[in-house]
Parts: structure tokens; sequence; C-alpha cells
């Protein structure tokens, strides 16, 4: 097998295992800035695609965003 250019062989670092598995498709979300926790974090769409949930990553309290039928052009909340 002809040793490819593009590839440094650097002595103790075991080799890939193989092909790097494909990311899946990304997943809607919206930030959120947590003012209980002082933190930033990721609503997701919920299965059902009616709202946007998720968790402070601090404390657990639970945030939803309804998904207004007309949409909004917002894309960053705050959770109070």
């Amino acid at each position: 097998m002809e040793p490819r250019p593009d590839i440094v062989d650097i002595r103790g670092l075991p080799a890939p295992a193989g092909p790097r598995p494909q990311k899946g498709p990304k997943r809607p979300f919206l930030s959120i800035w947590y003012r209980c926790c002082h933190a930033y974090g990721r609503l997701y769409r919920n299965a059902s695609g009616t709202a946007y949930e998720g968790r402070c990553p601090g404390c657990g309290s639970q945030a939803r965003v309804g998904i207004d039928p007309h949409g909004s052009e917002q894309r960053f909340f705050e959770a109070r």
C-alpha cells in the first residue's frame, strides 16, 4: 500500500479505526439564557413539533417555548 502524503505517522499514536461516522441531521434549537443560574443553553424542538423544550444546565428547571404558526424571527430567549 502506497503511503499517503496527507497523513503523518506519529510514533506512539494508534492508527484511526476507520472512517469517521457520519453525523445525523441537525436538530432545530433555540438559544436561551437561564437567569436562575447565569448559564446559556439550548431548547430543542419536541417530537410533536409544537414547542422547544429543555432544562437549565445548572438547576434543572424546565423551559418551554411554544411554536407559533406564524413563526418568529427571534432565535434567542431569556428564562426568568
